[in-house]
């Protein structure tokens, strides 16, 4: 082959190779694409820290599975997202009061009591049974129930007897009761039998408005037909009940 055969040869070569270099360098020019990327070939540490946002992420997309677990806080969660509903059922058993008590108060007589005073004023002559409650200020459903049992027979049987439970509402907050300051509310009474080692049960029920905690309870009291004091001391409070139900 001549040489002038050769050079042309090796021109048309070297166009070839410029030609290819050409294209390879529009290729790299263009714009990366899903197609261009293998499936599955994209890795964490391909992705700078902190750039992926919520746009990034398909709605749904992420399932318990993508979360680590015990990563999620109370600051993760918008305030009132979570609902009762949310919780599994042993977590809303758990807020659930008791079942029947629904915040219900009682408070109970410790064992029997005598009623020392029959007759006269109330506020000297009441029997304090000990059995209250420190109510918080609010709307009471109150319901005192109780039963009464005479220690001996009665001396007179001509006079009728009435014991009663009288609820003590310390408004003043002195602990002592004053009927006139309206500390007193429902006074369930009863007709005591003449006999000995009888009994009679009482109940009564009324709606209580308290403006600050206050201290609620029980005394025993009673009067006689006579207006005297017969039986004093010989009537017992054989059991008694004080029970507060939040209405508000």
């Amino acid at each position: 082959m001549s040489i002038l055969k050769n050079r042309i040869a090796a021109v048309a070569v070297g166009a070839t190779v410029v030609v290819a270099l050409g294209s390879t360098g529009a290729v790299a020019a263009r714009m990366i694409g899903s197609a261009d990327i293998k499936d599955g070939s994209i890795r964490s540490i391909d992705i700078a820290n902190g750039t992926l946002t919520g746009a990034d992420v398909r709605d749904g997309g992420l399932t318990g599975d993508d979360i680590r677990n015990s990563s999620v806080r109370s600051a993760d969660i918008v305030d009132g997202a979570v609902r009762l509903a949310d919780l599994s059922p042993d977590a809303r058993a758990a807020f659930a009061p008791p079942v029947g008590t629904i915040g219900v108060e009682v408070a109970t007589l410790a064992a029997p009591k005598a009623i020392a005073h029959i007759g006269g004023g109330i506020n000297a002559n009441n029997t304090d049974l000990d059995t209250g409650l420190t109510l918080p200020a609010g709307r009471y459903l109150i319901t005192v129930d109780g039963a009464f049992e005479s220690a001996q027979a009665a001396a007179d049987p001509s006079v009728d007897v009435y014991p009663q439970l009288s609820l003590w509402i310390d408004r003043s907050g002195d602990g002592a009761f004053q009927w006139q300051q309206q500390e007193g509310d429902i006074s369930p009474n009863a007709l005591m039998p003449a006999a000995a080692n009888r009994h009679i049960s009482v109940s009564g029920t009324t709606v209580v408005e308290l403006t600050e905690e206050t201290y609620v309870g029980l005394l025993g009291f009673g009067y006689d037909s006579a207006q005297g004091t017969a039986r004093s001391g010989d009537i017992n409070v054989k059991s008694a009940t004080l029970t507060a139900t939040p209405l508000s």
